[in-house]
């Protein structure tokens, strides 16, 4: 099966911040992130929920998992579902693991969710007081994907997709 490897570590050392006024706020940060097959821009909380979930990953004894582009749509489109739904839920997750599996040449897909977080560190301690949301992260993944989305009164949601 062939699979793209980018090196999450590689592109953490290469991150690169976009173009910013001096009224961006930190959310509104952007990364580029060489994913999969493209390049793509992550904001600084997307890239913070990559970064504490690698850091709690290897700190069990697990591998960090790297970014991946496809998956990233997949949390994006999520989250806007979710949005204006005004709830957090993983409606529709088998037909996104499905279309996942199938463009990206996922084995098994897996998702944590979250809503009303300001920061990454709070979801992930959110994630790992929880142990159905702990099991995941913990998982045998190799690639991951997060998309952090406002609502129209600035409530955040997380959607974090995670495959092998």
């Amino acid at each position: 099966m062939l699979r793209f490897n980018v090196l999450l570590l590689t592109a953490l050392a290469t991150l690169m911040t976009s173009c910013s006024t001096s009224s961006t706020t930190e959310e509104e940060e952007l990364y580029k992130v060489v994913a999969t097959t493209e390049e793509v821009e992550i904001s600084k909380i997307e890239q913070g929920v990559i970064d504490v979930v690698n850091e709690y990953r290897v700190s069990v004894g697990l591998n960090a998992v790297e970014f991946n582009s496809v998956a990233y749509g997949y949390a994006i489109a999520h989250n806007e579902y979710m949005i204006s739904e005004g709830t957090i839920s993983h409606d529709n997750f088998d037909k996104r693991a499905s279309d996942l599996s199938i463009e990206a040449n996922a084995d098994f897909v897996s998702e944590n969710l979250g809503k009303d977080f300001t920061n990454a560190e709070d979801i992930l301690e959110a994630w790992k007081n929880s142990p159905t949301h702990k099991k995941v992260m913990e998982g045998d993944f190799q690639y991951t994907a997060v998309s952090v989305t406002a609502d129209k009164s600035g409530i955040l949601y997380f959607t974090q997709l995670f495959f092998q």
